[in-house]
């Protein structure tokens, strides 16, 4: 008992510990953000400042249109997280309810997806997208994100839907409902957690997705957020403060998803993971 506490203590102790390591570039990020403009260089790499001004937030609003970035990525990012809730949902529930042939194999293969990442994709999408006449359009970031997305999707939803009791779908053969309808109507309401999880890796990976959208987007209205520091870096180059504003307001969106839907992020990653 009393190494069980020790192990625990230590590792609360060790949990602080990555916690504040973590922590520290976003408190630097929060900072220097919060700089006078007078203050060019800000002391311990950012942790310290002399006072605490708004202008550089009130330049960022004044001098660029963060709005109208803003709704750019919301509009990728959400569109993307609907088709990959969409689809990804539909291909998992036929893995884990339906007899399919080779289905291990083809599930294997769809998730084997998820080893290569967007960087290495790049050229070979910018290729499809400029045949398909996608470039400077949201489609050319939307179905890409939602390309890459639906492996990591397939693989939450299967797992919860596998630990659904088989019952449900007896009750409602009975009442005459077909395939679909037992997933339209009675398994996706309660997969919350599953579709929360999937929601939130979605919004992150689409909304900070970066190396993309740079080689996709060239027009500025039509580029999402996190070009915003590239786009105006030589205008605040001398500008740390306004560059750590702009970073701090990108941040803002994908945080309030996480904090909304949090409580449903382990049940649903854990879903399907321990058989009983």
């Amino acid at each position: 008992m009393a190494n069980k506490k020790v192990s625990k203590r230590l590792g609360f102790v060790f949990a602080c510990l990555v916690a504040a390591v973590w922590c520290v570039p976003v408190i630097m990020m929060l900072t220097i953000s919060f700089m006078p403009p007078n203050q060019r260089a800000p002391r311990f790499g950012g942790l310290l400042i002399n006072g605490v001004s708004l202008e550089n937030y009130r330049t960022v609003f004044t001098d660029a249109p963060i709005f109208r970035h803003l709704v750019n990525s919301l509009i990728i990012a959400c569109s993307s997280v609907v088709l990959v809730v969409l689809f990804g949902s539909l291909a998992a529930y036929a893995f884990a309810r339906l007899r399919i042939r080779w289905k291990e194999t083809w599930f294997f293969l769809l998730i084997s997806a998820l080893m290569l990442p967007i960087p290495t994709m790049v050229v070979p999408v910018f290729q499809v997208n400029k045949a398909l006449g996608l470039l400077d359009n949201y489609l050319g970031l939307i179905l890409p994100y939602a390309a890459f997305g639906t492996p990591f999707a397939l693989i939450i939803f299967r797992g919860f839907f596998a630990n659904l009791p088989h019952e449900i779908e007896e009750a409602a053969n009975v009442d005459g409902c077909n395939k679909f309808e037992i997933y339209w109507r009675i398994v996706m309401p309660i997969s919350w957690p599953a579709i929360a999880a999937v929601i939130i890796f979605q919004f992150m990976a689409s909304f900070n997705e970066f190396v993309l959208a740079l080689v996709t987007i060239d027009r500025d209205e039509l580029k999402p957020m996190t070009l915003i520091p590239l786009m105006y870096s030589g205008q605040f180059m001398a500008r740390p403060g306004v560059m750590f504003a702009t970073l701090t307001l990108i941040t803002i969106p994908v945080l309030a998803i996480y904090i909304l839907m949090q409580r449903y992020l382990t049940r649903g990653m854990t879903a399907g993971s321990v058989k009983g």
